[in-house]
């Protein structure tokens, strides 16, 4: 569901939204740094994995981010 032209977002929802992101992005990157390190046998996929989630997750946030500040 779109809002209607013109109408800006509250400053506490924009601060909610970015803090969603940095969220996600800080307990993927944790996890794959967690999985890497807490066991030296895991297989290097997982953590891979992990990373490329985040790279995922960083692009989506930027284009978030950019069509916030375009409207």
């Amino acid at each position: 569901m779109s809002r209607p032209a013109g109408k800006a977002l509250a400053a506490e929802v924009r601060r909610a939204q970015t803090g969603t992101w940095v969220a996600l992005l800080l307990v993927t990157v944790g996890t794959a740094m967690g999985v890497f390190f807490v066991d030296e046998d895991v297989d290097p996929i997982v953590p891979g994995l992990f990373a490329v989630v985040a790279a995922l997750e960083v692009f989506l946030a930027l284009r978030w981010w950019r069509s916030t500040r375009r409207r």
